[in-house]
């Protein structure tokens, strides 16, 4: 089942688009992709997560005067946060939020000089929403998430649209790519067997397969076709929800900011100087 990357890449190439696919391994990417490069599209291969990536997409933006950036790299590292070490913490956000944002600086100079481009993360329901064994991936994208909202009101006056796309569970390989604890055999301390965390770790170790769409219902090529319709026909929201998994997410966590904001407000506006 192909990942958002490649779904979004083969829908803008059949509508006649010219499509840049940037990979740390061009050659295990045209074995997985085949029809990437059958129907035109052309393979860079970069590393987001490495420092000099910032000059790579910027000379890639020369070569190819790109108009639409697509920042769909990433990996989930699952961990309770005791467990995670800070050179795992490191890894997952030079991947998840330093690698998107030097793609998007990169390219923001020439879309700014033609007055119009589009800026698209593939983020996920983690990116509003920490579950337990989560905390460093859901921190990753928060952040990143944060970067585009900040820039969505920089750029909008510029002719330079920003979208945020938030996945729920999709039939992809991302699930193959997860990430544990290294520290500890079963993923996680002794302490916290029985818990959530132990039942989030223990459910993400060991998948070897996409799982089949009895239990996981999204589909990644409708999902792309939403996403590139969107920057075509354009769009006025800055966050796509993707999946009824993830507006039912979406739908629990509004209800939780607004049961804080009720459990508090008599504190917040206690707070306030007096004016006489």
């Amino acid at each position: 089942m192909a990942c958002f990357g490649q779904a979004i890449a083969l829908v803008a190439l059949k509508a006649g688009h010219k499509v840049i696919g940037a990979t740390r391994d061009v050659a295990k990417a045209q074995v997985s992709s085949p029809d990437f490069t059958a129907k035109g599209g052309i393979w860079l291969q970069l590393d987001p997560a490495h420092p000099d990536s910032f000059n790579q997409f910027s000379k890639a933006q020369i070569d190819y005067d790109i108009d639409v950036l697509v920042n769909n790299a990433g990996y989930a590292f699952i961990g309770g946060v005791e467990d995670t070490s800070e050179e795992e913490v490191r890894d997952q956000m030079d991947v998840n939020f330093w690698g998107p944002l030097r793609a998007v600086r990169a390219v923001l100079p020439s879309m700014r000089a033609k007055g119009r481009g589009h800026i698209v993360l593939i983020s996920s329901g983690a990116g509003f929403i920490a579950r337990p064994g989560r905390g460093v991936y859901s921190a990753s994208k928060f952040a990143i998430e944060a970067i585009h909202e900040s820039l969505k009101q920089e750029v909008e006056t510029l002719g330079i649209k920003v979208l945020i796309v938030e996945p729920g569970a999709f039939r992809t390989n991302f699930s193959l790519r997860l990430v544990t604890s290294a520290a500890h055999e079963n993923g996680f301390s002794e302490g916290y067997q029985g818990t959530a965390l132990d039942s989030m770790v223990t459910a993400s170790k060991g998948i070897t397969e996409v799982p089949p769409v009895q239990f996981v219902r999204g589909d990644p090529e409708k999902g792309a076709r939403h996403i590139f319709n969107a920057v075509v026909e354009g769009h006025d929201y800055l966050r796509m929800i993707l999946g009824a998994d993830c507006v039912a997410a979406l739908e629990r966590k509004i209800g939780e900011l607004s049961h804080d904001l009720e459990a508090t407000r008599a504190i917040a506006v206690s707070t306030d100087t007096e004016v006489k």
